[in-house]
């Protein structure tokens, strides 16, 4: 893993105002995996979702994050789009031959039509644009994992 601490770069408290207990309990216990070449990026999303209680984990690399050995635990993972080596594209064909049994989020600051169609047919729950506004980013993953019924600890 390659959390590296930093500080987060979006401005505004964490929300929650209108979140249901049940569904703080469910996403305070799972496991969502940042994957993300740009630190800046990587640490900002990390902190910010555990300053909102999730617990997270960071990860450089497509591959990184393949090899982990704490992988399986995973209960959401948010990649980008964009990466040497492994694509986030390349990466969900990955997990797909691997079975993964987890909601996939992309983001990207460059969307294409064609990008976010094979993300799609590829099972990504959602496709999102960077920059990443955090609270739609919280908002995805609570959203996501109470609709796939994920409490943590795959």
């Amino acid at each position: 893993m390659e959390d590296r601490p930093g500080k987060a770069h979006f401005s505004g408290g964490i929300r929650g105002a209108g979140v249901g207990q049940e569904q703080k309990a469910l996403v305070q216990a799972a496991v969502i995996s940042i994957v993300d070449d740009d630190d800046d990026v990587r640490s900002s999303l990390v902190n910010y979702l555990r300053a909102a209680g999730m617990d997270v984990r960071g990860f450089s690399s497509a591959g990184g994050f393949l090899a982990a050995p704490d992988r399986a635990e995973t209960d959401c993972l948010v990649t980008d789009l964009h990466m040497p080596e492994m694509d986030g594209l390349d990466l969900q064909r990955e997990l797909n031959r691997i079975g993964r049994d987890f909601p996939v989020i992309v983001m990207t600051a460059f969307p294409t039509p064609g990008a976010r169609a094979e993300s799609n047919r590829l099972g990504a729950a959602a496709f999102l644009e960077k920059p990443i506004d955090p609270d739609a980013l919280l908002d995805q993953v609570e959203a996501i994992l109470t609709a796939a019924g994920r409490t943590g600890g795959a």
